[in-house]
């Protein structure tokens, strides 16, 4: 071997990333004090000896989904997913919900930077052909159940509520996708909350009906969660004081004329999107604020100056940061520890059920 073929390391993305400290802590939050209850009783979804209920809210946003994904991954190591009663996820956000309860939410967090496991399922290509730009169909049926399989089998015996939020197309409004009851069901709820418009695909038709991304309608699942739960946690993708950024100009005229196919109102649901997220987001900021709120409200997101990563973005360091800023913030946030992260393999069992069929 020659020295003249060494080439130079590629500098560690997530020393990089613990350049930004996480420091909000909320242990002395209410409802983070109720999951520190619960976990440190041993008590279990259905079993409750409080009067409790809590919901795990988790916000998606495409590529932007593995800073909540590693949030989750958090939640996982820290032992904490028995502690919730329902999650709901929009989204990207539904991908981490459903991993988080499968135990494998440190698994998804490390497929992002890798195109969820498979690099093909996104090509610009595509559109020249008139296919997607984004083949969530190949990542969630042929990826996520073969190559890199998620365990849908855990899913189903869980007793945790899993809810995934879509937007009803004939309607132009949000639509909770719960009580899965198969792989098949499970698969289609995440498809369809996913379903950015023309760039991953048309509608998704599910239980009779036609489904679109779920942040069209509702960017932070609470809707359902308001209704039901006494306590939620909600995990956020933007750092503080980032606002929703609209769409740019080309993008939101195609987003646009192809919504418009569907249903006009679709159209007034995109144009007002931004202005609802920032809108949302400082209602659940005041709640969280409150402590007579009802639901209470915490929310754990990455600090001012963390990266904001787009809901395209496919650089592999990038995602690598992104991520670790999310599951550094809701360690931070639920231990008031910022760790030390390392990109160690971490081993899951391939054995796997026989996905059940659709009836």
């Amino acid at each position: 071997m020659r020295l003249s073929s060494l080439r130079k390391f590629s500098a560690d993305p997530l020393l990089t990333a613990q350049a930004t400290p996480m420091t909000e802590d909320q242990r002395s939050h209410p409802v983070v004090r109720a999951l520190h209850r619960r976990r440190d009783q041993g008590s279990e979804p259905g079993a409750r000896n409080d009067d409790r209920r809590i919901a795990l809210v988790i916000e998606g946003g495409g590529m932007r989904g593995v800073v909540s994904a590693g949030m989750a991954a958090a939640i996982e190591q820290l032992g904490f997913i028995d502690c919730f009663d329902e999650i709901h996820g929009a989204s990207a956000g539904a991908f981490a919900g459903a991993f988080l309860l499968a135990g494998q939410a440190a698994y998804l967090t490390a497929l992002y930077p890798h195109g969820f496991g498979n690099p093909v399922f996104a090509s610009a290509r595509r559109v020249i052909r008139g296919r997607p730009v984004f083949d969530l169909e190949y990542v969630v049926r042929e990826v996520w159940r073969r190559q890199r399989p998620l365990r849908t089998d855990r899913i189903l015996q869980h007793r945790i509520e899993l809810h995934c939020t879509a937007t009803d197309v004939q309607r132009a409004a949000i639509v909770d996708l719960a009580e899965l009851s198969d792989d098949e069901q499970i698969r289609t709820a995440m498809l369809a909350s996913s379903r950015l418009p023309w760039l991953a695909g048309g509608p998704v038709t599910f239980r009779g009906h036609r489904l679109l991304d779920a942040t069209l309608a509702e960017p932070i699942p609470v809707h359902a969660a308001r209704g039901s739960a006494t306590d939620m946690l909600v995990l956020q993708t933007r750092p503080h004081g980032i606002a929703h950024s609209p769409l740019s100009g080309p993008v939101a005229r195609l987003t646009d004329n192809y919504l418009r196919q569907f249903n006009p109102a679709l159209v007034t649901l995109r144009e007002t999107r931004s202005e609802r997220y920032d809108t949302l987001s400082a209602e659940l900021a005041a709640a969280a604020a409150d402590p007579a709120a009802a639901p209470a409200v915490c929310i754990i997101r990455p600090p001012a100056g963390a990266r904001l990563v787009g809901q395209m973005e496919n650089r592999a360091a990038a995602l690598a940061v992104a991520g670790s800023h999310g599951l550094r913030a809701a360690w931070m946030a639920l231990t008031g520890e910022d760790p030390d992260l390392v990109g160690a393999p971490r081993g899951y069992s391939p054995a796997a059920e026989e996905p059940a069929q659709i009836l």
